[in-house]
C-alpha cells in the first residue's frame, strides 16, 4: 500500500506542479517576443564614430619642416671599449618613426607624405672605421632623418573625422656608421 501511496503522489506531482513551473510563459508572451524578435529596429548611434571602425581616410598634413636632423637608430657593438679601430660588414637598416601615438603607424605616415619608410645600407666587404683607443667607444648607427612636424587626421567610414593628432615624422635620408665616445673617462 505504501508503494501505491508514493507512486500516486509522484504522479500527481509530476501533472500538476511540473507543467506550472516550466510553463512560466503564457503562450502569447512567447508569441509576443516572438514577434518582436522578427520586427526590431535600431535607430541611431551604437557607438560613437572612432570606435569599433578603422580609418578609411588619412589625411596627413605638413605643419613644419622638413628639417634635417641626425639621429642614432642603436649601437652595433655591446659594451664601451677602449679600440683603435672597429670592423664592420653587415648591412642596416633604418625605418621611419614618429614621437608619439598619432592614431596611424610611421610607415602610414611616410605613404601619405610620398617618402620612402626604409633604407638599408650595406656593406659587401668589411670596412674599417678608426678610433681613439684612449677613450672609451662604441660603435653606433646613425641615420640622417627630415623632421617633420605633422597633423594626422582619421576618418571613418561616413566621413566623420574621429582622430586629430600632432606628432613628430621623422623619414630618413641617409644612413651612416659612426663610433660614439664617452667623453668623461
Amino acid at each position: 500500500m505504501k508503494l501505491v501511496m508514493k507512486s500516486f503522489v509522484f504522479a500527481l506531482f509530476f501533472l500538476l506542479i511540473v507543467p506550472q513551473v516550466s510553463l512560466g510563459y503564457s503562450e502569447e508572451d512567447v508569441e509576443e517576443d516572438l514577434k518582436l524578435g522578427e520586427s526590431i529596429m535600431v535607430e541611431g548611434k551604437l557607438s560613437g564614430p572612432g570606435y569599433g571602425t578603422k580609418a578609411v581616410d588619412r589625411v596627413v598634413k605638413t605643419l613644419k619642416g622638413p628639417t634635417k636632423v641626425k639621429k642614432r637608430v642603436r649601437y652595433l657593438t655591446g659594451s664601451w671599449a677602449k679600440a683603435s679601430s672597429y670592423q664592420w660588414s653587415k648591412s642596416n637598416s633604418a625605418t621611419s618613426t614618429v614621437s608619439s601615438d598619432a592614431g596611424a603607424s610611421a610607415a602610414g605616415i611616410s605613404s601619405s607624405l610620398g617618402v620612402s619608410n626604409s633604407v638599408t645600407t650595406t656593406y659587401s666587404v668589411a670596412i674599417t672605421i678608426p678610433a681613439d683607443k684612449k677613450k672609451f667607444s662604441k660603435l653606433a648607427f646613425y641615420s640622417d632623418f627630415n623632421k617633420r612636424y605633422v597633423r594626422v587626421l582619421l576618418y571613418n567610414f561616413n566621413g566623420i573625422k574621429y582622430s586629430d593628432k600632432k606628432t613628430n615624422h621623422y623619414a630618413h635620408v641617409k644612413t651612416l656608421i659612426y663610433r660614439s665616445y664617452i667623453n668623461n673617462f
